[in-house]
């Protein structure tokens, strides 16, 4: 599978450094849309780290994903004359109502991503805040809360994190280490690690279940569960979006490149052939029969 980079077409306050696997906001606290320069699949990550943070701003990082193109969208620089022409013009002609009809108008990247570019429509991005990521969508029946629980997209192992049909190791999802805002001592009065910390890993990625899509987001290897994507295309397809917004200044593509091991190998090949709820009769030992399970 091809790296993921920053696609070219980015706000005006972006830079883009070591191919494009770095973007940092060079200036003010906004006009920091980037995007990444290919369509990601159903299950694939989309997975950055903050590198960096800028104190004396309010709000962090935005994320999500789009099915706008990124080239579609027009850069407006300073100096540029912003089009404010409707769509439509009426003129008089010979004393009656012309209608002329305008080219249509190209659209920009604008200066947030909330609401600016989901007011835009084809756009589902949401903030991401220090902690309470993790918040159900209400708008989910219960019986989609049933069939996204039996679908298993994402599905937690010992030291794996089981997204699609992809098993990713939980090490690359997680730094080892994450910077601790001072704040937190203030907080909780002991040492914690918020999402929009240095150090902080967020991949968002999208499950198609049946006529509908969901986006996911993964923050330092924990699913913060399913949210409908509405209004989704499913013949278009899907661009990962980061807004370096406030005190984020500057984050990184972490590309997720990893030979699975023999043992994952068979897991995957036996687990492809074996519905789920016949993995518990298969004559293996308990302890292969755990494994295959995900809960060893």
């Amino acid at each position: 599978m091809p790296l993921i980079r920053f696609h070219e077409n980015r706000g005006i306050n972006i830079e883009l450094k070591h191919d494009n696997q770095v973007a940092r906001r060079s200036a003010s606290f906004a006009n920091a849309i980037t995007f990444s320069d290919r369509p990601l699949r159903p299950g694939e990550l989309f997975l950055i780290e903050v590198e960096e943070q800028e104190p004396g701003w309010s709000g962090h990082l935005r994320c999500g994903l789009t099915q706008h193109h990124p080239a579609s969208l027009k850069v407006i620089r300073p100096g540029d004359r912003v089009p404010n022409r409707s769509p439509s013009e009426f003129h008089q002609r010979r004393g009656q109502a012309a209608r002329v009809i305008s080219a249509p108008q190209p659209l920009t990247i604008p200066q947030y991503s909330m609401p600016d570019l989901t007011n835009m429509g084809k756009s589902w991005v949401y903030a991401i805040t220090k902690y309470h990521n993790k918040v159900p969508d209400e708008r989910l029946s219960t019986a989609e809360v049933e069939a996204l629980a039996r679908s298993e997209f994402v599905k937690d192992g010992v030291n794996v994190l089981k997204i699609g049909c992809a098993e990713i190791p939980r090490h690359l999802l997680v730094q080892d280490f994450i910077a601790l805002d001072q704040e937190a001592s203030w907080i909780s009065g002991q040492q914690q690690y918020f999402a929009t910390s240095v150090g902080s890993r967020i991949a968002v990625t999208y499950n198609i279940l049946g006529d509908k899509v969901y986006m996911h987001f993964i923050i330092n290897g924990e699913d913060q569960g399913a949210s409908l994507m509405e209004d989704a295309h499913l013949d278009s397809p899907f661009y990962g979006i980061v807004d370096v917004y406030g005190t984020t200044k500057q984050v990184r593509i972490m590309q997720l490149i990893y030979v699975p091991s023999l043992q994952e190998c068979c897991r995957h090949s036996i687990r492809s052939m074996t519905p789920d709820n016949l993995l518990q009769e298969l004559p293996l030992p308990n302890k292969l029969n755990r494994y295959l399970q995900y809960k060893l």
